[in-house]
């Protein structure tokens, strides 16, 4: 259990490291390009670029947690769809009107993002339910 939560608690300062850098670098580089082009083409050629690299940290996590506890690959391959889902519907819904021309594309990314949650939150439990590390997740936060 030790190793787990060591490699738990690697991977979210991984991943913090990965989110502060990806807000760093919007912040100081493509906020001021932006607002220089006075268009938001970059941002979202930004973003997409930027999704890359957390769905990479996002396999690696899968990975790890099934190698820890195989019990639950299952439940983790479903984390692993529904984290995918999330960052494509979080993509679809801050592109609107730039990328998506019709409001149907964007009435269908926005209900993409109702569907992502729910399976994320759905998922979520049932993981919590079925782990026998449950311990771990206290301790993570601790």
């Amino acid at each position: 259990m030790k190793e787990r939560i060591v490699q738990e608690r690697a991977w979210l300062r991984s991943f913090q490291q990965l989110i502060f850098g990806i807000v760093g670098v919007f912040l100081i580089v493509v906020l001021p390009v932006i607002a220089w082009t006075d268009s938001l083409f970059w941002g979202i050629v930004y973003t997409g670029l930027v999704l890359v690299p957390v769905n990479v940290m996002y396999i690696r996590r899968s990975r790890m947690r099934r190698t820890l506890n195989p019990q639950l690959a299952q439940r983790y391959r479903q984390q692993l769809r529904s984290d995918m889902l999330n960052t494509i519907a979080f993509f679809i819904a801050i592109n609107g009107g730039e990328l998506l021309e019709s409001n149907a594309a964007y009435i269908g990314g926005v209900l993409i993002v109702g569907v992502a949650g729910w399976l994320t939150m759905r998922i979520e439990k049932r993981m919590k339910e079925e782990d026998v590390w449950r311990p771990t997740y206290e301790q993570l936060r601790g």
